[in-house]
């Protein structure tokens, strides 16, 4: 049973030199390795060398009396740790810490509680996650699960709002196994254009106004690779699937609707990850150039809570001219703030997954962008010196962004380019192996089994249902893995969860999904930590707890490692340091 004891304002003491000697400081045991298997080798994860505190040196920070969980390549465990400036300095138990207390030094006294490095999120949306509830009308399932529901809370949004202007809502998965449509819509909002962004954002729902705004009618064709839904009679119903369809009302809306609390928007979140214990995220789905300025100009402000890497997304080839030298020029890179490259979707929501064999879902054999135009995209930020992040749920859709990766590698041979691909759900044998041969990433959601494992047996059926998510395969090949969130397009954002999820596999209903593709929760934290740094180019710099890294670390209120899989999910974070600098405080 988890523990609920918090650290306190009483646990941090600022000791000199004759307090310490007078305090009772347990000496530690000598490190000791915990074996681990299948995980990725952590080759140049270790920090460049970093001298030791010079004689006299005091600490400005040492935490002693822990559990101290480093998640270096030999796993090693310590009691103590010492910060100064920011970084790890020194590694190890009570007795070789003592050295380096000083007359201003703070002392944590953990009583034993364990310390892990801080949580890195490898796929969330942080801008995204700070509309819910301003810009848009928050509806996420599971807390709103009917159409009453629904409506109620943006009937209260447009009895506010004037009349003729727009009112947006989003986080709906289905209404009794069905979408919302513009039948849903229009009883609440007959005077006001309204669009309501499905949980996963590849899907939306628009009312009668907004389509006549939009001039969509049951002449007018798909957009590309997106769909508008249609009634018997080819009227479109107010469903519409993948953003080449929803940017026909998206264009529509007031630039102020977004941009007005746009730095708002990016910095809110992040005192509620770091609660969560996320001490850095990676934003695989910035759209638009006034967002990528928000970001940078937020971390040039010094206004970052947590660590931050954001990867600018195209919808459309046509935005590839001039867009990489244009994020160069705005860009703006320090300890807190990376610009890594640029993101694609190959295919959109799981309805509509780009599969090999045909599916239950809207549609099967439509992938997001042509072969030809990702191929150009990938290409160029490959040569660039970039990565791409590659949206990829169907294995059709997996095997296209494989390919998209190996044109771009075969044409500009540079070592080491780490290339991802976002999700992954479902894999072909030959795929798992190319995706090691090719050195790709997989950043990938385990929690996804738990929220759409049912729905992925409608759509998919029970074979390739048992196939999602593969992480055991990827493991054992050697395939670097980075866990992930996906919020807010997930309905739960806690790393906790997601641990949980990558060792019990299993949906909402309880059905087992490939248990034997579990992970151990040593290879859920690595992936956690260690991996989603080397998504990031960062494991010299943080997923661990070795001298020379930042301090980025998190105090769990009981050990992960030694409660029961299902017990993850009331594991809480009592405290967060990012940089020696405590963000987040029970």
């Amino acid at each position: 049973m988890a523990h609920r004891h918090g650290i306190t304002r009483r646990d941090f003491l600022k000791l000199s030199g004759a307090g310490l000697a007078g305090t009772a400081l347990a000496c530690g045991s000598s490190a000791k390795v915990v074996e681990v298997t299948a995980v990725p080798p952590a080759a140049g994860s270790a920090a460049p060398p970093i001298a030791p505190l010079a004689p006299g040196e005091a600490a400005d920070a040492v935490i002693t009396n822990g559990n101290i969980v480093t998640m270096d390549a030999q796993r090693t465990k310590a009691t103590a740790l010492a910060i100064k400036d920011g970084l790890v300095r020194l590694v190890g138990d009570e007795t070789a810490v003592r050295a380096v207390v000083g007359g201003s030094t703070q002392l944590i006294d953990l009583r034993g509680r364990t310390v892990t490095p801080g949580l890195i999120d490898a796929h969330c949306h942080v801008s995204a996650c700070g509309l819910l509830g301003t810009t848009y009308v928050d509806v996420s399932w599971p807390a709103v699960n009917t159409v009453e529901q629904m409506q109620a809370r943006m009937a209260e949004k447009i009895s506010q709002t004037p009349r003729g202007e727009w009112v947006l809502g989003a986080g709906w998965v289905t209404y009794g196994g069905r979408y919302p449509n513009k039948h849903d819509l229009d009883p609440i909002s007959p005077n006001h254009p309204v669009m309501l962004i499905s949980q996963g954002g590849h899907l939306a729902a628009v009312n009668s106004l907004a389509l006549e705004m939009a001039g969509v009618t049951a002449s007018t064709p798909d957009p590309g690779n997106g769909m508008f839904l249609r009634e018997a009679n080819g009227e479109p119903d107010g469903t519409i699937m993948n953003h080449p369809a929803m940017d026909y009302f998206r264009r529509l809306w007031p630039p102020e609707l977004l941009n007005a609390g746009m730095d708002a928007t990016i910095t809110s979140p992040q005192a509620k990850f770091a609660s969560m214990g996320v001490t850095s995220f990676q934003d695989v789905y910035a759209r638009g150039m006034d967002r990528m300025q928000a970001y940078f100009d937020i971390a040039r402000r010094g206004e970052m809570t947590i660590r931050g890497q954001v990867m600018n997304v195209l919808e459309y080839i046509q935005e590839l001219d001039g867009r990489i030298p244009a994020v160069e020029a705005m860009r703006f890179e320090n300890d807190f703030m990376h610009f890594a490259g640029g993101k694609c979707q190959v295919d959109g929501a799981g309805e509509a997954s780009f599969t090999h064999e045909p599916h239950n879902g809207i549609a099967w054999n439509l992938s997001v962008w042509k072969p030809e135009d990702l191929q150009q995209v990938v290409s160029a930020f490959h040569d660039a010196g970039y990565q791409m992040a590659l949206h990829a749920f169907g294995d059709a859709a997996v095997d296209m962004a494989l390919d998209a990766i190996e044109n771009a590698m075969n044409k500009n041979p540079r070592p080491d380019p780490r290339h991802r691909i976002e999700h992954s759900t479902l894999n072909t044998a030959s795929a798992l192996q190319r995706t090691r041969d090719l050195g790709v990433v997989i950043s990938v959601q385990p929690q996804m089994i738990r929220a759409f494992g049912d729905g992925a047996e409608r759509i998919w059926g029970s074979e390739r249902m048992q196939a999602m998510v593969p992480t055991r395969s990827w493991l054992d090949l050697g395939v670097p893995l980075a866990l992930s969130s996906d919020a807010p397009s997930m309905p739960w954002w806690d790393p906790q969860t997601t641990l949980a999820a990558s060792i019990l596999r299993i949906t909402l209903s309880n059905k087992p999904v490939s248990p034997e593709q579990a992970m151990t929760i040593d290879e859920a934290m690595y992936a956690h930590t260690m991996g989603g740094a080397y998504a990031d180019f960062a494991e010299a710099k943080k997923g661990s707890l070795e001298p020379g890294k930042f301090a980025d670390l998190i105090v769990w209120n009981d050990n992960p490692y030694s409660v029961k899989p299902a017990e993850l999910l009331k594991l809480t974070i009592d405290l967060t340091m990012i940089g020696g600098k405590i963000v987040h405080q029970v």
